[in-house]
């Protein structure tokens, strides 16, 4: 029996492609807690603790890279 000629199906952008090469200065809770390595809700704690300043921007907070590393910074200070 013969084959039947196959029809190349066009490819897809890989992934890496669609992505940007900027470095988001602001961050979302989720991507603050990944960034940590702890939970959401220690992120959103500290938030209305007033211990890390955040942007809220409609119903979403987003946190500044640069207050995030001094949060961290001054807990580590805190532990020396």
């Amino acid at each position: 029996m013969p084959r039947k000629a196959s029809i190349a199906s066009p490819t897809k952008p890989s992934q890496t492609a669609l992505q940007s090469p900027i470095t988001p200065r602001l961050l979302t809770i989720k991507q603050a807690a990944a960034y940590c390595s702890c939970s959401v809700w220690a992120i959103r704690q500290v938030i209305w603790s007033k211990e890390l300043r955040a942007c809220k921007i409609g119903n979403h907070f987003l946190i500044d890279r640069g207050d995030l590393d001094r949060f961290i910074d001054a807990r580590l200070r805190e532990r020396a």
